[in-house]
């Protein structure tokens, strides 16, 4: 779909063809920001909404250089939301040593009802000793990357690696699956 026509659009005061873009780019950044920025539900509900609001007072403003990159624009705007959102909740616990760490959200997210079925798709697509590591991680969303190393036999380094690279496979897998 060709975003840049919400520019058009609201310059000509088209609220109907406005509202059909908003509702078909409001899901792209509510994924944006569930899976590349593991924001909950309730944060990509406002932030998506928040950032709508300033783009398109942008655009009335006609402050918008280049239409046809008005997606990567509002997606720059929620990215930034969501960022300085988190730097005002800073939210941090202390595990047992002491340590600080952030909740362990990425996985978490993943998990969202909705996006059950499409992960179970993706999960399927992956080798069997892959879908079981990342299993592993799912079953224990709060496992210390050295407990998931014991357990499989693997340097930490190793665990928090492939930890990384399939949460990739499955992101990429999962963005390729959503936008059919």
């Amino acid at each position: 779909m060709d975003y840049s026509e919400l520019v058009t659009a609201l310059n000509e005061g088209n609220t109907r063809k406005v509202n059909k873009l908003i509702a078909a780019i409001r899901p792209r950044l509510l994924a944006f920001l569930r899976i590349h920025m593991n924001a909950s539900e309730d944060d990509a509900k406002d932030i998506s909404q928040e950032a709508l609001l300033t783009a398109i007072q942008t655009i009335k403003k006609d402050q918008v250089r280049e239409p046809d990159k008005v997606v990567s624009y509002i997606l720059t705007i929620c990215r930034n939301a969501y960022l300085k959102n988190k730097m005002n909740q800073r939210t941090t616990t202390l595990d047992e040593a002491g340590q600080q760490r952030q909740e362990p959200r990425q996985l978490q997210s993943l998990l969202d009802k909705e996006q059950q079925r499409l992960l179970q798709w993706c999960l399927e697509k992956l080798k069997e000793h892959h879908r079981k590591f990342i299993q592993y991680w799912f079953d224990h969303p709060d496992a210390h990357s050295k407990k998931v190393a014991e357990h499989f036999n693997i340097s930490v380094n190793n665990a928090w690696t492939r930890k990384h690279r399939l949460i990739k496979k499955l992101n990429e897998c999962y963005q390729k699956k959503s936008n059919l």
